[in-house]
């Protein structure tokens, strides 16, 4: 387990994810497919060129800098129930414009697949003054159908951004940025054309639809297109970010724990 940094003492949140994990074998009955998995156990230093990671799911690819120079930190984020391993990613901006920004190949999600759940732990490590930082999912090009997760644009506050620019595209969650450590889970339903967004939920059981601190219809353009690829972006502010234990897969317990599997 890595430093925990959302403020449970050590003891509560090793004892929280002995019983997250038991719950999650519990109730587990069906099987999954793990479609991406990085707990950014990496060298500190460059975030580009890093990856995959040993057993990653076929058509994961390795992190590529797009913009300026994502970095990998010198220690990792936690949260009671998720299983930790490795660092994690970070990402700064520091000229009020787009700047650290890097790609990795999924392979590929299209929408026959029918479910698919993004689950990542972020943190604001410097304040932010305005601007996004998300994890974006994305077709061939930054142009091409997307759903940004995380911070969206001169809110601040956690939501989902369809980034079409167009009114109703974005949908805002009532949780305000700062520097707690929180989970993001996200479900993006390709059948019915839902996205669905939960901040912290429980690692237990899976999220109701009911219960989402978000949710919005997909654009048609990404519902028929799926996505090959993942962007962690930061920009437009002045503001320091950090994710970390970036998961997908085809049920919701590939995103808390996708080394127990059933």
């Amino acid at each position: 387990m890595k430093i925990a940094d959302v403020g449970y003492p050590r003891t509560l949140v090793n004892l929280a994810t002995i019983l997250a994990v038991s719950s999650w074998l519990a109730l587990s009955n069906a099987s999954g497919e793990l479609l991406f998995s990085d707990s950014f156990d990496y060298p500190v230093g460059k975030l580009d060129g890093q990856g995959p990671p040993p057993g990653s799911p076929p058509g994961q690819g390795g992190w590529v800098t797009s913009n300026h120079n994502p970095r990998v930190a010198s220690f990792g984020l936690d949260f009671p129930g998720i299983l930790t391993a490795g660092y994690c990613a970070r990402l700064n901006s520091i000229d009020g414009t787009v700047s650290d920004e890097a790609i990795a190949a999924i392979g590929p999600v299209t929408p026959d697949i029918g479910i698919v759940w993004v689950g990542f732990l972020m943190r604001e490590a410097r304040p932010a003054d305005g601007g996004f930082a998300v994890v974006a999912v994305i077709g061939q090009s930054i142009t091409d159908p997307s759903v940004g997760i995380g911070m969206i644009f001169d809110r601040n506050r956690y939501g989902l951004d369809n980034d079409t620019a167009e009114f109703g595209s974005r949908c805002l969650t009532s949780v305000p940025v700062n520097m707690n450590t929180v989970w993001l889970v996200t479900k993006l339903d390709f059948t019915t054309g839902n996205e669905y967004l939960w901040v912290n939920p429980s690692p237990d059981t899976e999220p109701d639809i009911a219960n989402a601190d978000c949710q919005k219809p997909m654009t048609a353009e990404f519902q028929a297109a799926g996505f090959p690829f993942l962007r962690l972006r930061v920009g437009y502010t002045h503001a320091l970010f950090q994710f970390d234990e970036l998961r997908i897969g085809t049920t919701f317990a590939d995103v808390v724990n996708p080394e127990v599997r059933p």
